[in-house]
């Protein structure tokens, strides 16, 4: 099966957004070859048996960011997004691939992500821990617990406790969220994404950690009535602005909110547009990883 591969050259600081960008822009995964991450690896304390010395020369200058799209999409469309949020215009180089490679290739740099609280483990590395796990097929949907932006939403989430709560998961992606939410011992856990392939994804995560839940495709408030105890929303920016009017409908006084996929240059936008120096939400704690951020709130 052929697919579409989108490749930018962009500086070290910019892959991680890069990445961010690609997924949003329906890319079916994103990989980075960056050469400051290699040098970092050479130069640390590790002692290496041996390794190819034409590594030493490798141009830390740049980093290659590729995305995986269907072979007859668009993607036109990725030159805006990218520049959304690296803030300048970058080069596409586009190709067709075989997705063999691909998809039997990316396994490999998956592993079990220890969050003290909790273990997130590929599925196919499942193993016994001293710990609950959380095991997780990302497929091609994003989150995976390897992001900054999805670590600090289940760094926050362990700071509750989730006893006889109901947790909404809103974007679920992989379901990774309300699934650790699940394993920390919530009551339950709903799940929604307007992504076909996102719901299917949750579903086949939460059949693989032997829980039973409500996965909605659509808008938030069209598909769900509850009133949820903790809220997760790890989207971007511009989508928690538009989210936030949404959220008195689905929560009561004194839900916690979690939100995360803020860049740094984002973080006031979104603390001013929930309110926080009217009192319309507290902020409980806030986390700050490399270019992201995210908050727990309480209404």
């Amino acid at each position: 099966m052929k697919y579409k591969q989108v490749t930018v050259k962009v500086l070290h600081d910019e892959a991680d957004l890069a990445s961010y960008a690609m997924i949003e822009a329906g890319s079916e995964g994103a990989s980075v070859v960056d050469g400051t991450d290699i040098k970092e690896i050479l130069s640390s304390k590790t002692n290496w048996d041996y390794y190819d010395s034409s590594l030493e020369n490798i141009d830390t200058s740049f980093a290659l960011v590729s995305g995986c799209f269907d072979v007859d999409s668009d993607v036109s469309a990725l030159s805006e997004t990218l520049k959304s949020y690296i803030g300048r215009e970058v080069e596409l180089n586009v190709s067709i691939c075989d997705s063999v490679n691909w998809e039997n290739e990316w396994k490999k740099y998956y592993k079990p992500i220890d969050f003290g609280s909790l273990v997130i483990v590929p599925e196919w590395l499942d193993s016994d821990f001293d710990k609950p796990k959380v095991l997780i097929d990302p497929g091609m949907a994003f989150g995976t617990g390897a992001h900054e932006t999805t670590g600090m939403c289940i760094e926050l989430l362990s700071d509750i406790d989730l006893t006889d709560k109901t947790v909404l998961d809103i974007g679920c992606g992989s379901g990774i969220l309300g699934i650790s939410a699940l394993a920390l011992n919530a009551k339950s856990c709903s799940f929604i994404d307007i992504d076909r392939q996102a719901v299917e994804a949750t579903k086949s995560n939460l059949a693989l950690n032997g829980f039973n839940a409500d996965v909605l495709q659509g808008d938030l408030t069209e598909k769900y009535d509850g009133k949820a105890d903790v809220v997760l929303a790890n989207l971007t920016a511009d989508i928690l602005l538009k989210l936030k009017g949404d959220l008195p409908c689905v929560t009561h006084e004194k839900s916690y909110i979690i939100i995360s996929g803020i860049i740094n240059e984002r973080a006031k936008d979104v603390l001013d547009g929930f309110g926080i120096n009217k009192g319309e939400y507290t902020v409980l704690r806030s986390i700050k990883k490399g270019e992201w951020q995210a908050f727990m709130l309480m209404r």
